[in-house]
């Protein structure tokens, strides 16, 4: 989920006043499933600026991605892309799992659409993702890797159990200015 804040880029707000008020319960129902080639055109139209570009995907692509550049992207060695479906069947949010089943395991290039965003659609997804990533592909823990200013994910993802391991100042650098980043690790939990 790397979205800015409102100071930084109001079209990726998210779940900043919702990831600690939402009960579980209360969380969107989304199906998750494997990300099929059929949706990269709309996935790809949920970024307008470069910025937002780079919120979304960091240093994964040099300029917008085309449908032929982001299906090379999908074929990387143990890259899993998914998709949420809402109950009324629209595409609302797109995420990664990467690392060999039984290792370890990041999660990355989370985004909602943006018509869906602020309404808890993130943190709904992301708690299936740790599932399939916990349950199906037996990770031992996740990393992921969020913007300073990104507070609406950073708190998501704590709120669904990551903790901050590292910062990393001036990790990246978007024309004339540096963000820094937050590194959240998730353990495999115990029981279930």
């Amino acid at each position: 989920m790397l979205q800015a804040n409102k100071e930084n880029n109001s079209s990726f707000r998210q779940e900043s006043h919702l990831t600690d008020k939402v009960k579980p319960s209360a969380l969107p129902k989304l199906k998750v499933e494997p990300f099929t080639l059929t949706r990269i055109s709309r996935l790809l139209s949920w970024t307008d600026t470069e910025r937002e570009l780079k919120l979304w995907s960091g240093n994964t692509f040099k300029s917008f991605p085309t449908p032929k550049n982001f299906i090379s992207h999908l074929n990387r060695r143990n890259l899993h892309a998914f998709a949420g479906i809402s109950r009324q069947g629209d595409f609302v949010a797109y995420g990664e799992l990467v690392g060999e089943k039984g290792g370890e395991g990041i999660i990355c290039r989370v985004i909602v659409e943006p018509e869906f965003r602020g309404q808890a659609y993130g943190r709904s997804f992301c708690s299936e993702l740790l599932r399939i990533a916990f349950d199906e592909l037996s990770f031992t823990h996740l990393t992921l890797n969020a913007f300073h200013f990104n507070t609406p994910a950073i708190n998501c993802y704590k709120a669904l159990g990551f903790r901050q391991i590292a910062f990393r100042p001036k990790a990246r650098r978007f024309k004339n200015e540096d963000w820094d980043l937050v590194i959240l690790r998730k353990e495999r939990p115990l029981f279930d």
